[in-house]
């Protein structure tokens, strides 16, 4: 029982953003920080954070703010500490808000862990974090003694273990699906995915898109949400990704891989930094490197079938996480040995076209493997 209830206290302790008003009810803790990436999540996080103090949102100006980008010094800690232990002029209690303090957790622990553990009731200390060590002083004294927001984007593809699932089959849209429902307005799973497809996954964009759209359907008296109100009002900007495109390609699905490919073409690629990359000859490296590498892992694959293994082999010769196997069986029955060598010896030779200025331009290499092998 007591293991039980341990656990409860610590779910209790990290939460969304999306259940952070629930938790909210009673007033913010003393000591929470916000982990993630996500901008438009932390200023939502920080908002709700002001907004459920005691006597109404903290003015402005009696907010102390600092920006963590380097190492704190020992009296800028003692300064926050001072503030947070000493009775706000302007009413209610003292709000320090502390941005990307990973680096400060750094400067002396031992004081922020002993400052956690004692921090004054009606004092309010934020901070934002693109993250945390579970290992650290500071964030097990976090988790015992305050509350953590994730802040990390959703997900806007499906799990890799789900190679069939929907298109719309994940995080982001569930998101986008809610944020439409807070505006009263309903919306399907496709045509939410439609607007990611033609926003982006970033959610800044597509919450001001929502936003648009809300107050155009409140002007017209519109409830649900179709496909034409989302193209009326969403400029084509595309979430394609050359991870998309490698896969098609693996899987023989010729028509989607061309759609892809002219996507991407048009509107640029996004790559791991959620970054939109347009040029031709980048676009190709990433295409390259990407479908090399899966090539490899199938043809590792196929010779450890050869030879009689199994998925414990693959795991440990392959060099293929389990989450990915899924994928890498269903592209293992659409891509033989022949055609595994073929793709191999194909993205070398494109490589070296590239490389050496000969032959067809990026995008016309991209189209005749994608068409030919």
């Amino acid at each position: 029982m007591a293991k039980s209830s341990s656990r409860s206290r610590s779910s209790s302790r990290k939460v969304t953003v999306a259940t952070l008003p629930a938790r909210l009810k009673e007033g913010p803790p003393p000591i929470t920080v916000v982990v993630g990436q996500e901008q438009l999540l932390r200023r939502e996080a920080i908002a709700m954070l002001l907004d459920s103090v005691p006597g109404g949102t903290p003015d402005p100006d009696s907010i102390l703010r600092y920006q963590g980008t380097r190492s704190a010094t020992d009296e800028q800690i003692r300064e926050i500490f001072d503030e947070l232990r000493t009775p706000s002029l302007f009413g209610g209690g003292p709000v320090v808000i502390v941005q990307d303090a990973q680096n400060w957790f750094k400067s002396d622990p031992d004081s922020w862990v002993q400052f956690f553990s004692s921090a004054p009731t009606g004092s309010l200390l934020i901070l934002t974090a693109d993250a945390l060590d579970g290992r650290s002083k500071v964030a097990k004294a976090i988790g015992k003694f305050g509350l953590t927001i994730s802040a990390d984007r959703p997900f806007s593809r499906p799990p890799p273990w789900q190679p069939d699932a929907n298109p719309w089959d994940h995080e982001l849209n569930s998101w986008v699906i809610h944020r439409f429902h807070h505006h009263s307005l309903k919306v399907t799973a496709p045509v939410a995915q439609l607007l990611i497809e033609r926003i982006g996954p970033q959610m800044d964009q597509l919450a001001s898109t929502i936003e648009k759209i809300s107050t155009i359907c409140d002007s017209r008296q519109i409830e649900q949400i179709d496909e034409s109100i989302i193209v009326e009002n969403s400029a084509a900007g595309g979430d394609g990704t050359a991870f998309e495109l490698v896969d098609s390609w693996f899987e023989q699905d010729r028509v989607r891989s061309l759609r892809v490919l002219s996507d991407i073409v048009e509107r640029g690629a996004l790559d791991e930094k959620n970054q939109r990359v347009r040029d031709p000859q980048r676009l190709l490296l990433q295409f390259v490197a990407l479908s090399l590498k899966r090539a490899r892992e199938l043809r590792s694959v196929h010779r450890i079938v050869a030879e009689g293994g199994g998925e414990k082999q693959i795991l440990e010769q392959a060099g293929i996480a389990r989450p990915f196997l899924p994928r890498i069986r269903k592209q293992y029955r659409t891509c033989d040995l022949p055609r595994t060598l073929k793709i191999i010896e194909t993205l070398i030779e494109m490589d070296w076209q590239l490389k050496s200025g000969a032959g067809a331009l990026p995008v016309e290499l991209m189209e005749r493997a994608v068409v030919s092998v």
